[in-house]
This record gives C-alpha cells, sequence and structure tokens, in this order.
C-alpha cells in the first residue's frame, strides 16, 4: 500500500467538510442571519428524521449489513473508494457539527436517528479510508493510535449507540390519537392585498419574493352560518404551507379561516440603534410598528373578501411566535370593528411579544360573555421565554388558561415540545395530543355557537377547560402514562412562573 502525501487526507477531510457546510455559508454571505442560514437544513433534516422513523427496523437491518460489508471491502478498497471515503468523513463531520447547532437552537434531542445514521456513515467510511481489514491486530491497534483515526471511530460508536434500541423496535411506541376527522372538504384561495406604501419602501430582502396575500379557507357546501378564524405566523415564516395542517384542521370543522401574511423584514428608522427592552409580555421593538400598519391593511382587505356565508359573531384568533403577540393586536382590531360580539377563542402558541408602544396599547374591555383562552408553553423551547405567554394569560384575564406542553423523552420516537410544536413540517404524535386535539375542539365550539347548538357548544367547552380529560396525553405501548399538559389558571401566582412577575429581558 503506498503512503499517501503528508497533505492529501486533511485536504480531502477539508473538502468534504467545506461542501456540508457551502449553503449556509452562501446564505450568510448573502445577508441572512444564523437562523434563517440554518433554516433549509433544518427543514431537511426534519424529513429525513421523519423518514428514518417509519422505516426504523429497515435502518437496523441495513446497519447490520453495510458495516461488516465495510469491513470486508477495505480489503480491497481502491484507491478511488479509498479518497472517497476521506472526502465522506469530512462531509459527514460537517454534517455532524451542523446537527448539533440545529439540536442546541431548535430539535432539543428530539431525533436520535439523525445522528445515528451520520454515525453509520461515518463508521463505514472510517472502515474503507483506515484499511482496517488490511492489517493484524497488532497492525490495528497501532495504526488507530493515531489520534484523528481513534476520535472517528470513537465519534461513530458515539453516535450510533443511543440509536441502537430505537433501531431495533425495542423502545415502547407513543400512542396513536384517533381524532376524528372533519366533516368537510375544504379550498383555499389567496387575495392579495395592498401593502402600505410606508412599509412596501422598508422591507428587507429576505421575504423579496413572497406576495403578501390573505389566505382564505372555507368548508365546501355549508348552507348556514360559518365562524371565522385568523391565524398569524411567526417570525420569518410567512408560508402557508408552515401552518397548512392547522387551517385545514379548523376548517374541515366547519370555519373560515384567514391565514393573513405580514413582512417581518422590515427596517424602520432607528432599527440598527435602539436598546432592546422586554417587560410584561411586551417589547419595544420598531419593527412592530410596520408589521402592524401591514397586518390593518390586511384585515381590511380581508372584510372586503370573506365569503357572505362568514358569521363574524364568532371569532378565533390565533398565532405562532411572534404571530401570537400580534394576534393580541388583531384581537383589539376586530373588538373595534364590533367582530366577536357572540363568542371569542383566542389560541396563543409559543408566544412572543406584543407591541410596547403606547398608540398599539390594546383594550380588551369589550369581550364577550362567552370568551375562552389557551396560551400554550413549550418545555423544550429555545426561542422564547415562557414568561411572555405568562403576561399574556394574565392581560386576557378571566377564561383564559395557561399550558405547558411537556416533553418526554421515554420511548420512541421522543416526544419533545419545542418551539416549532404547531407547524405543519413538525406535524407528530405529540402535536396531536397537545396540539391540535384542542385545534379541533375550539372549532366545534365556535361552530356550535354559530349553530345555536347548546348541548354541542357545552360538549365543546368541557374539553377545551382545564380537567383530568384535558391533561390526559395517552399511554405508551407498555402502559406507561405520557406525561400530561401542566396548566395555570393563575401562573402569574404560582410557584412556576410567578418570577415572570419580575421578569426583565433580554
Amino acid at each position: 500500500m503506498g503512503k499517501p502525501s503528508k497533505f492529501k487526507i486533511p485536504g480531502l477531510i477539508l473538502c468534504g467538510f467545506l461542501l456540508s457546510i457551502m449553503e449556509p455559508i452562501v446564505l450568510l454571505i448573502s445577508g441572512r442571519d444564523i437562523a434563517s442560514a440554518l433554516w433549509p437544513m433544518a427543514n431537511r433534516s426534519l424529513d429525513i428524521t421523519f423518514f428514518l422513523r417509519d422505516w426504523h427496523i429497515e435502518l437496523f437491518a441495513f446497519t447490520l449489513f453495510i458495516i461488516p460489508f465495510g469491513f470486508f471491502r477495505s480489503l480491497s478498497a481502491t484507491k478511488l473508494e479509498k479518497n472517497l471515503s476521506w472526502i465522506i468523513m469530512g462531509f459527514t463531520f460537517g454534517l455532524i457539527l451542523i446537527y448539533f447547532l440545529l439540536n442546541y437552537a431548535y430539535l432539543k434531542d428530539a431525533f436520535v436517528l439523525l445522528p445515528t445514521c451520520l454515525g453509520i456513515i461515518l463508521l463505514y467510511s472510517c472502515l474503507i479510508a483506515f484499511e482496517v481489514a488490511n492489517y493484524s491486530i497488532s497492525e490495528i491497534k497501532f495504526r488507530l493510535s493515531h489520534l484523528g483515526n481513534l476520535a472517528s471511530v470513537l465519534v461513530a460508536i458515539w453516535l450510533i449507540s443511543p440509536g441502537v434500541s430505537s433501531m431495533a423496535g425495542l423502545l415502547p411506541t407513543p400512542p396513536e390519537l384517533d381524532l376524528q376527522e372533519g366533516r368537510y372538504v375544504i379550498s383555499t384561495q389567496s387575495y392579495e392585498y395592498p401593502m402600505p406604501e410606508e412599509v412596501a419602501k422598508i422591507q428587507g430582502d429576505y421575504e423579496e419574493g413572497v406576495i403578501f396575500s390573505v389566505y382564505i379557507t372555507t368548508p365546501l357546501n355549508v348552507e348556514h352560518k360559518i365562524p371565522l378564524a385568523i391565524i398569524l405566523h411567526g417570525f420569518a415564516n410567512p408560508f402557508f404551507e408552515s401552518y397548512k395542517d392547522w387551517v385545514e384542521e379548523l376548517s374541515s370543522r366547519g370555519m373560515a379561516v384567514a391565514f393573513i401574511q405580514y413582512p417581518s423584514d422590515v427596517m424602520p428608522p432607528g432599527y440598527d440603534s435602539y436598546t432592546l427592552v422586554e417587560k410584561d409580555g411586551m417589547s419595544n421593538h420598531p419593527f412592530h410598528v410596520p408589521r402592524v400598519v401591514a397586518i390593518e391593511a390586511a384585515i381590511e382587505h380581508l372584510n372586503a373578501t370573506l365569503p357572505d356565508n362568514v358569521d363574524r359573531d364568532h371569532v378565533l384568533v390565533g398565532g405562532h411566535s411572534l404571530g401570537a403577540g400580534y394576534a393580541m393586536i388583531v384581537l383589539d382590531r376586530i373588538l373595534d370593528l364590533d367582530w366577536g360580539q357572540e363568542s371569542v377563542f383566542v389560541s396563543l402558541e409559543a408566544p412572543y411579544a406584543r407591541p410596547s408602544q403606547e398608540d398599539l396599547e390594546i383594550d380588551l374591555s369589550n369581550l364577550p360573555d362567552k370568551f375562552l383562552a389557551h396560551v400554550a408553553i413549550s418545555e423544550d423551547d429555545m426561542s422564547v421565554n415562557d414568561c411572555f405567554g405568562v403576561h399574556h394569560h394574565e392581560k386576557l384575564g378571566h377564561g383564559s388558561l395557561l399550558i405547558e406542553v411537556p416533553s418526554d423523552r421515554y420511548g420512541f420516537p421522543r416526544l419533545v415540545a419545542t418551539h416549532y410544536l404547531q407547524a405543519s413540517e413538525t406535524h407528530d404524535t405529540l402535536a396531536d395530543w397537545g396540539f391540535y386535539r384542542r385545534v379541533a375542539n375550539q372549532a366545534e365550539w365556535l361552530v356550535a355557537g354559530a349553530l345555536g347548538n347548546v348541548e354541542m357548544e357545552s360538549n365543546a367547552k368541557s374539553n377545551l377547560i382545564d380537567s383530568d380529560d384535558f391533561r390526559y396525553m395517552g399511554k405508551w405501548s407498555d402502559g406507561t402514562d405520557v406525561l400530561q399538559l401542566r396548566t395555570y389558571s393563575d401562573p402569574l401566582n404560582s410557584s412556576q412562573y410567578g418570577h415572570c412577575s419580575n421578569w426583565v429581558g433580554p
């Protein structure tokens, strides 16, 4: 065997490493921040992970085949194969680095099979690159005593080990929720709204290709009046597809749903020189003002485009992350329009701040008697502080319930409550139990109110207020209870969230 040149192997590894991180580097150079630069890879990681979950037994069988195959293949590996193995090792190390960045920021150990798969690829590459089968035991020990080789093998084994029991199907599985499907076939139309000039001229490049619209989804062939839901998206994610499951769950149960796209990438005067203050569920971001101007324009356009059979007296206002903060603004605005005169439901999911600017202060004194609200936070939310939700709950007052969705890493797939639980891309078992079950009952309550069906309305309400059944999250396949929802009717005065009364960010 010929000895490679001094710089050849490090060069091949570096080449593979740079290839793996090329996409986020290009996005960073183009002006994206670190979060948005990693977002495309985060989405792909989710897709791959859900695929691996569905095919975990096949992955286990593949692993049992590929590792011995790699060992024996190293007996006669060609020079090209060995060079490719060094490149693949570098590429895999880059993906491992990105995975751990994503895991710290978003995933919180929810996806055990993705690092396992990377470990399998890394170990196979090590077998070929190190030509393990061509050495005696003493030579293998000597060769692996080189720090780089030893580290590569140990990293591969470390990545693979936690996923072995999951791949083999030895862990308990989570419960599937038998959630009855909606009654109606639905249709979605988008309506571009005129962006106010003062907002259009300060928009950034990130959302340059977005045609800001109101997406209206309605059930077909409904002869009676239907309630209205208004949904607002999170920061830098104005895409209908990310909230499609939420919208369709509501609409298929008899609601008209308006998904409002608003610009989050705006650069108003002072955007780069202000001092951020976060307090009492609010923040002083200068970005709030133009975003609210755009949202108000969207609501005006929505009012003119809603179908005639929409009943504005029964309304749901919901939002995710930054959109949850603006849902509070929308709630104030629709009450000024005399919408929601009969019943209102507010759904704030993983909420961030509402505006603290004096002219954006909200008045909720004219909420109807039939008012309910869910303010939901996730145990492993790394993006927003829980105290925003606690203060929103306090502002909403009587009829609101703070809900904490717990993480349960007992079996496989792990049930980890992250900031993105409500996004269609992360729709899993935990989302069904902790989110979509609530969404279905929210729709039932509002539809029953619009129909004047007192019994149906009462039954739906019982599924929306605190109870043992409400908190129940099912059982793992071995009979162990899944960790239940944690609920608070007065979180600001609780031992868990009492610190929020004095919390000031960032």
